[in-house]
């Protein structure tokens, strides 16, 4: 996938729970919280990193930083840098003031930018899939095919490569 854009380390959780609000979310698809989540801590770390941009290229550099420790902060749902294109536009939009960069441009920008297509599943999320569903599917298919083992009952067979799935992303500390 070639864009302008860069895939930040891991971030998120697990996006199919629950929140405290009672949102629920499909597994792959972020959470409206996740959003606010972010514009919340780029926020916080206005001072840190944005105050101080007087150009478009700083601004660019400050927004990948500030999502780049976010994700490193979360875990396994990825979000992915904005469009060079894309910023530049919500950069020329809302940066009225000459000089720095104001702390109600910023949060304008982050909102206008940060919409649910930022996000993706990382790496960690897919090998997670495979080794949870991938596991007791091979185990299925071994049994069925493999001479000798047609004695094993299927309700013991999936339980066991499930667990043992488990098991493993456990101990390997993945889980």
């Amino acid at each position: 996938m070639e864009q302008d854009s860069a895939e930040a380390k891991q971030g998120g959780g697990d996006q199919s729970q629950s929140s405290a609000k009672g949102e629920k979310a499909e597994p792959g698809i972020p959470k409206p919280s996740d959003t606010k989540k972010l514009i919340e801590f780029m926020e916080s770390h206005y001072d840190e990193f944005v105050a101080r941009v007087q150009s478009f290229d700083e601004f660019y550099h400050a927004i990948f930083e500030l999502i780049e420790m976010f994700c490193e902060e979360r875990g396994q749902l990825q979000y992915r840098i904005p469009e060079k294109r894309i910023l530049e536009e919500a950069y020329k939009k809302h940066h009225t003031s000459e000089g720095e960069v104001k702390k109600e441009e910023f949060v304008a920008m982050s909102k206008e930018v940060m919409k649910v297509e930022s996000f993706s599943l990382g790496k960690a999320t897919v090998e997670f899939g495979m080794f949870l569903f991938g596991g007791p599917a091979c185990a299925f298919l071994a049994k069925r095919i493999l001479p000798g083992l047609g004695w094993l009952s299927d309700d013991v067979v999936i339980p066991l490569a499930t667990s043992g799935s488990v098991a493993y992303l456990i101990k390997s500390k993945r889980l």
